[in-house]
């Protein structure tokens, strides 16, 4: 699997032929600019323009697969289960803002917290942490603090934790210092096997 940023709060998830776009932004957005790309499965936590970007994530004749919001789907070789979040995006707060998505490809279970504003994750995910190997955890803004973001990564245990903060690098700093992992410099990509994920222990991977 290899994991990249495109932007804020944006990912993009590869396995072979299969590329998995994480909350790409809107060409409406006015705060977030990304280039299009192309992608099969569109995955998307938050109703808004900073974040619901399928256009974007639509290049050619290709139409991807668009999952937003809570239940389970399939597409292809990857299983993909939501589950309904509160968020507080846009300085609106909403029980059901925010979906966290599991996905699982390429042998990886890869735990996707988008919007997630409170430090506690629904009962019906946490029944369904054992053996997730990556953690995509939002910090700052108005999601999760440093402190928040840090516990909550523990009690789910992962392989590897990456952290992404909107425009705040403080918060960042601050998160890195709480995970003892002051020293680490970003990459323009993540590169695992599972073989090679199973072998690391809450390593922090940071993106650029």
């Amino acid at each position: 699997m290899i994991i990249q940023k495109v932007g804020p709060h944006s990912f993009k998830l590869s396995a072979g032929p299969i590329t998995v776009a994480v909350n790409p932004p809107s060409p409406r957005s006015k705060k977030f600019k990304v280039s299009k790309f192309g992608a099969d499965v569109v995955l998307i936590s938050v109703p808004h323009e900073d974040w619901n970007g399928v256009e974007t994530a639509t290049h050619g004749e290709k139409e991807p697969f668009v999952i937003q919001g809570p239940g389970s789907y399939e597409a292809g070789d990857v299983s993909v289960v939501g589950y309904a979040t509160a968020a507080a995006y846009g300085g609106v707060i909403s029980e059901v803002g925010n979906t966290i998505y599991l996905v699982s490809m390429d042998g990886i279970r890869v735990l996707i917290l988008g919007a997630l504003s409170e430090g506690k994750l629904p009962a019906d995910v946490r029944s369904e942490l054992d053996g997730v190997g990556i953690v995509l955890v939002p910090v700052g803004e108005a999601s999760l603090d440093p402190k928040a973001a840090h516990e909550l990564v523990t009690s789910i245990e992962p392989n590897a934790v990456i952290p992404d903060a909107v425009t705040d690098e403080k918060a960042i700093a601050a998160f890195l210092k709480a995970e003892g992992e002051t020293g680490i410099k970003p990459a323009d990509k993540f590169t695992v096997r599972p073989k090679e994920l199973a072998a690391m222990d809450g390593d922090v991977v940071l993106l650029e």
